[in-house]
């Protein structure tokens, strides 16, 4: 599919492959996208306040990181989260 740069970062991303978005299903012709919708990052709210300890209490999990905690194997991304994270390497199992 035709997916350009700026698709991850659209409120309009499907994020799966099937489908690149709701608007251009297959993907923006010609490389660019009058449609793009910039989707809200998170950022701290005084970035000169950051606290990078804040970020060890939860970046940690794969629904940040993508990637197993404990033998580092990567989910798709592709897909949404599941309900229940289990690694298929390990057997690792999140406790929420």
């Amino acid at each position: 599919m035709a997916k350009i740069s700026l698709c991850d970062r659209c409120d309009f991303y499907s994020h799966t492959s099937f489908l690149v978005c709701a608007l251009h299903p297959y993907g923006p012709k010609w490389g660019v996208c009058s449609d793009f919708v910039s989707a809200d990052l998170w950022e701290p709210d005084d970035p000169n306040n950051y606290d990078p300890a804040m970020e060890s209490e939860c970046g940690w999990h794969p629904i940040f990181t993508g990637k197993c905690p404990e033998c580092r194997t990567s989910f798709s991304r592709m897909r949404l989260p599941p309900e229940q994270w289990r690694c298929k390497c390990c057997g690792w199992e999140d406790d929420l």
